[in-house]
Formats: C-alpha cells, sequence, structure tokens
C-alpha cells in the first residue's frame, strides 16, 4: 500500500497504544517500532511533510504530556512480528471504519 499508508498505519498504532498505557495508568514506556523513519520523526531527528502523519503527530506529542518518560527505538521488522502485526491490525482496521 506504499511507505505511507504504512507510516499512517504506525502513528495510528502509537496513538492506540499511548491511549491504553494512559488508561491503565502507566506513565513510563519504551515503544519500539520497525520504521526508522517514525521513530526518527518521532525523536526529532527528522521533520514531517505529510499533512495526514503531521496531525497524527502532534497527537502523540499532546499524548506524550501525560507521561513522566517515554522514548521510541527502532527494532528491525524481522525482528518485529508482535509489532508489525498490530501495525496490520490497525491499518486494516482504519480501511474498514474509514469509507
Amino acid at each position: 500500500m506504499g511507505p505511507s499508508t504504512n507510516n499512517l498505519a504506525e502513528y495510528s498504532a502509537v496513538i492506540e497504544l499511548l491511549v491504553d498505557a494512559l488508561h491503565h495508568d502507566i506513565d513510563h514506556l519504551i515503544v519500539r517500532l520497525d520504521s526508522q523513519l517514525v521513530v526518527s520523526q518521532l525523536n526529532g531527528i527528522y521533520s514531517i511533510r505529510n499533512p495526514m502523519l503531521l496531525r497524527k503527530y502532534l497527537r502523540i506529542k499532546l499524548l506524550e504530556r501525560q507521561f513522566q518518560f517515554i522514548t521510541y527505538e527502532h527494532i528491525p521488522r524481522r525482528l518485529n512480528h508482535v509489532s508489525d502485526a498490530f501495525a496490520n491490525y490497525v491499518l486494516d482496521w482504519h480501511l474498514r471504519h474509514n469509507h
């Protein structure tokens, strides 16, 4: 579906993770993602030009304010089957509910 769609799924998965963590009173979090680009964007290394991704990014930054500690780490996709499956689930959900 293309890199933009995959990155959108990664951002959506991060938002859902942060919301869930806050609902469970978790305020320290290490988020491991298989998209090196998204990790670099969330860590402030790369900028975001895509308006859809920028909206998701800003939502994440607002959610981050409620955490005492949060960081993002890259893990290669071949080593990250659980995150990949969750990102695919989020993407499928969005495709079903946004048409």
